[in-house]
């Protein structure tokens, strides 16, 4: 059996501090897993998008996620999102990572748990009001 499923929901426009917010908070909870493989749903439908910054940041943190253990990431987005290109751009490049794309938070969380992970470790609503 895997660890568990850590879930976030982003909101706003972010920038490079409110996505190191979002890191710190993630490794936190990484600790409570004590080495576990995890993974994560991420749900886009209200986000607004990211800066160069955050681009920057997010590529270079999210391959040290899976280095950590992160093995499988579903991502919740509109049919049409503007943000499938920075999805693509930001994605881990480590094998052994998995990565899908659904419209709906019930598939995406069919998906993990069928990869035998546990419903969620924590959810959290990340918005730039919280900075």
């Amino acid at each position: 059996m895997n660890g568990h499923i850590l879930e976030a929901t982003f909101y706003e426009y972010w920038d490079a501090d409110v996505f190191d917010s979002f890191i710190s908070e993630v490794k936190v909870n990484l600790i409570r897993l004590q080495g576990q493989e995890w993974g994560s749903m991420t749900d886009l439908r209200p986000w607004k998008g990211g800066d160069n910054e955050f681009i920057f940041a997010a590529r270079a943190e999210l391959n040290r996620l899976v280095a950590a253990g992160s093995s499988h990431a579903a991502y919740i987005i509109k049919g049409n999102s503007p943000h499938l290109d920075v999805l693509n751009e930001v994605a881990p490049s480590l094998s052994g990572y998995k990565r899908k794309l659904f419209s709906t938070k019930g598939e995406a969380a069919e998906w993990l748990t069928k990869a035998g992970f546990k419903l969620p470790l924590e959810s959290k609503e990340h918005c730039e009001q919280d900075k």
